[in-house]
């Protein structure tokens, strides 16, 4: 009997420790873009209307509801999240719940083209560090020899570029038209017959996946093989 009771007591203060919500408001932006900070707050509400103290649980997901964030927050306590300069662009969601009342907001992450380039040794590299494919020409100066390459890359792909020069040092100045990356190399050691640009491989799909590159080419040739042999049956 004393153990009923007792129970009856905890279940009586526990429903009274529990604050009663109506609503519940996400405080957001519309738009953001990769590398900027979304702030926001999860801020309970009661029945009159009025902002009330209380613990919720939260998630943040990405456009494909991959949760990038959860966790447990107060009410009105300012939430932060660095979105990362690869963030999926599109619909975000915040969705928060408290006992049985429950929110859902969208916030919207737009395009970043962007690449990351550095020089190593010889070999100019660059690396799409956006959300988006990154598409630009590069005007690349070995010298008094000015050249534009042609760049595209899907999101987290690199390109390396050759640079050459008869044997010497030589000042470099790259630009892709932005300022972060209109970048100077002095005292540049190269080789090489004369000055330009060499292709390498970098990790594009081919290179990243040679067996599947073997293995395409091989059957394009048996097609031929085939496709030839179908052919001189056909006129023998």
């Amino acid at each position: 009997m004393i153990s009923y009771l007792v129970l009856f007591v905890i279940m009586f203060i526990v429903s009274f420790s529990f604050v009663s919500a109506e609503k519940i408001d996400i405080e957001v932006e519309n738009n953001y873009l990769p590398g900027e900070s979304v702030d926001f707050k999860v801020v309970l509400y009661n029945d009159n209307n009025e902002k009330i103290e209380g613990d919720l649980n939260f998630k943040v997901q990405n456009y494909y509801t991959e949760i990038i964030k959860e966790g447990i927050t107060s009410s009105e306590e300012l939430i932060s999240l660095e979105l990362p300069e690869d963030a999926i662009r599109g619909l975000w969601r915040i969705s928060a719940d408290y006992g049985d009342v429950s929110k859902t907001t969208w916030f919207n992450v737009g395009e970043l083209e962007k690449a990351k380039i550095t020089l190593e040794g010889n070999k100019l590299i660059i690396t799409n560090v956006g959300n988006v494919i990154y598409r630009k020409g590069i005007s690349i100066s070995i010298g008094d020899y000015s050249e534009t390459a042609l760049v595209g890359l899907e999101i987290g792909r690199k390109k390396e570029i050759l640079l050459t020069a008869p044997e010497g040092v030589y000042d470099i100045f790259v630009s892709d038209g932005t300022e972060e990356n209109t970048l100077e190399f002095s005292g540049v050691g190269l080789t090489g017959n004369v000055i330009g640009l060499g292709e390498l491989g970098g990790d594009g799909f081919w290179n990243k996946y040679p067996i599947v590159s073997l293995f395409l080419g091989s059957l394009f040739l048996v097609i031929v093989i085939v496709s030839g042999l179908k052919i001189r049956e056909r006129f023998s």
